[in-house]
């Protein structure tokens, strides 16, 4: 790497798509608000589809950028496909939370627990 770039695309892009995450985490928790709960309105969904198309840019992006190193690469072959599983559990959540549905992925975890 040079001095004008001191870490790699890959390493941006990861860092980027760890950003994202934290926003769809939020955007889950506004979900379980009680007065949105199966009764999500337009803006919900704006935000929604927003966020899923900011983490697939990000996603696809990073699948197709080699890091500058071993290391790196081992960590972009697993943040990827986890990622990947994270997106469809996001858009899961996010879908039975906005219908009113009654199973969403974080329900059927919290039930495996009790």
């Amino acid at each position: 790497m040079s001095a004008d770039r001191p870490i790699g695309r890959a390493a941006f892009l990861g860092g980027l798509l760890a950003f994202i995450t934290l926003i769809e985490l939020s955007v889950v928790g506004l979900g379980h608000a009680r007065s949105l709960r199966g009764d999500a309105n337009i803006q919900y969904w704006v935000v929604v589809t927003i966020v899923v198309a900011a983490t697939v840019t990000v996603l696809f992006s990073l699948a197709r950028t080699p890091a500058a190193t071993k290391t790196g690469e081992v960590i972009r072959r697993v943040a990827v496909p986890v990622a990947a599983i994270g997106l469809a559990v996001f858009v899961w959540e996010t879908v039975a939370l906005g219908v009113g549905a009654s199973v969403s992925p974080l329900e059927l975890l919290a039930a495996a627990f009790r």
